[in-house]
């Protein structure tokens, strides 16, 4: 099950940073029980108190594996489709496979 918002601050409107759930898969090989954020480890720390700094994280992520596209490919690869790319990701997500 995939369940998330395509905006992840209403203020801002910003796409990047979405708050996403994906739960099962257990069988397909896939890994849970964590929360994977790919912008903390390069940013350090979120700080909403500068606009600036935090619209840029907004609009766009500071790591490239940080897109929804990335975790769809991933998906659709251990459900068996044969398929390298989907839409305008950049590869599999080996965070979420075990």
């Amino acid at each position: 099950m995939l369940w998330g918002s395509g905006m992840s601050y209403g203020h801002s409107h910003g796409n990047a940073n979405l708050p996403i759930l994906y739960a099962g898969g257990k069988k397909l090989g896939v890994k849970h029980g964590k929360h994977i954020d790919f912008n903390l480890p390069k940013i350090g720390k979120y700080n909403v108190a500068e606009a600036n700094e935090h619209y840029k994280i907004c609009g766009r992520p500071v790591d490239d594996k940080a897109r929804l596209s990335n975790l769809l490919l991933t998906i659709l690869q251990r459900c068996g489709v044969k398929t390298e790319k989907f839409q305008d990701s950049t590869g599999v997500l080996s965070e979420v496979v075990a």
